[in-house]
């Protein structure tokens, strides 16, 4: 237990110097900041009379933040933390050290499960001061009534444990290949299409439209059991089979 807490305190200890830890901060202070400016344009109430326009306005934020911020920026993580060692191939003495390898690879995932996972402990927060900020300049879209914290943090929540999936491809992609190209091409071009199968029958079985599906039922307060499942469970699986093909090679 020692030695893997060792581990993840050295880890840690990278990122703290690194423009990777700032970026969970920002990545959804931007999304919020993008959704504002899109209601500051409107002078009438925008959800529908049935729905609560707390809901409304959080279903966007969450929909947007789930199906195409927060996987680019689970791309963007993920390729820098594996530029910590791939920069100055760092992984020959990393595996020189006294450590499993196994332990050193959990740590890198571990790294991009923490950077993620600030970043949607911070979203219901911004999401909530982006509403605020709307109730007083735009009145008109009748952002009245209590902030749904509870709705916030759950479906933060649930996005996220949605996500491990995607982390924990990324995360391999990143450690695979020592090319920051090759991870950041393999996130956008498989976020984009997410965009296009995310209406599709099998979309809920696509890692990267999970957390987008799971973000759209936001103002029905219904969570989707199986992608939900799909997210969190396949990225446990996967992560074991993802640590097993890097730390087996003798040089990344």
């Amino acid at each position: 237990m020692a030695m893997v807490l060792r581990s993840l305190s050295a880890e840690m200890l990278k990122l703290k110097h690194t423009l990777a830890f700032w970026l969970a901060l920002v990545a959804p202070l931007s999304m919020v900041v993008l959704e504002c400016g899109m209601w500051f344009d409107m002078n009438r109430r925008v959800a529908p009379p049935e729905v609560d326009s707390w809901l409304w306005y959080g279903q966007t934020v969450y929909v947007f933040w789930g199906l195409l911020i927060m996987p680019l920026f689970v791309t963007l993580e993920t390729a820098l933390v594996g530029q910590l060692e791939h920069a100055q191939d760092h992984w020959k003495h990393l595996y020189a050290l006294p450590v499993p390898r196994g332990l050193i690879y959990g740590a890198k995932q571990f790294a991009g499960m923490y950077l993620i996972g600030v970043s949607c402990l911070a979203l219901p927060f911004f999401t909530a001061l982006g509403g605020l900020f709307l109730r007083w300049a735009r009145p008109a879209v009748e952002l009245t009534g209590p902030i749904p914290w509870f709705m916030l943090f759950k479906y933060s929540l649930a996005i996220y444990l949605g996500a491990w999936l995607i982390i924990t491809i990324q995360t391999w992609i990143s450690q695979r290949w020592k090319s920051f190209v090759v991870a950041c091409t393999a996130g956008i071009l498989l976020t984009i299409a997410g965009v296009f199968v995310i209406n599709a029958d099998w979309g809920q079985y696509w890692p990267w439209a999970i957390a987008g599906i799971i973000g759209n039922k936001f103002n029905e307060n219904g969570l989707q059991v199986a992608p939900l499942l799909v997210g969190s469970i396949g990225g446990v699986v996967t992560a074991f089979f993802a640590g097993w093909d890097v730390v087996r090679r003798d040089v990344l």
